[in-house]
């Protein structure tokens, strides 16, 4: 329970607090997780055009996404991986980029629109071979 917790606080904090620690040993050799942007599809244009599909540095867009976040990191039905979707939010829409199941596919839209208010949901998801 407390690794789960402490989980969590990482995961707010790493989004609330972008920029606030630097890291100067990390920054000259980063890390890029095996579910990271650079794995997902290339940008996908929403349906209107004009949606912007990376995300916003206002504090309710970070709200947003640290909610989807800590309720798809509480979901056990989730593979480890469908844990480390990444999700970004701005304010015309949640775009969430990733590899999963078809099955946690669903479960990801399901919880980010449970979340997303108005804002439309841009599933970039891949869907990976079980």
């Amino acid at each position: 329970m407390k690794s789960r917790l402490f989980a969590l606080e990482v995961i707010t904090a790493a989004v609330l607090l972008p920029g606030a620690m630097t890291m100067p040993a990390l920054a000259s050799n980063p890390v890029i997780a095996s579910n990271a942007a650079s794995d997902a599809a290339t940008d996908m244009k929403p349906a209107d055009g004009n949606t912007p599909t990376v995300a916003a540095n206002d504090i309710d867009d970070q709200k947003v996404t640290v909610r989807i976040k800590i309720a798809l990191a509480g979901d056990n039905t989730l593979s480890p991986q469908a844990h480390e979707v990444s999700v970004a939010t701005n304010p015309q829409a949640v775009i969430l980029r990733g590899s999963v199941s078809s099955g946690e596919k669903e479960r990801i839209n399901s919880v980010a629109e449970e979340y997303a208010g108005a804002r439309q949901i841009i599933d970039e998801l891949l869907i990976r071979d079980m």
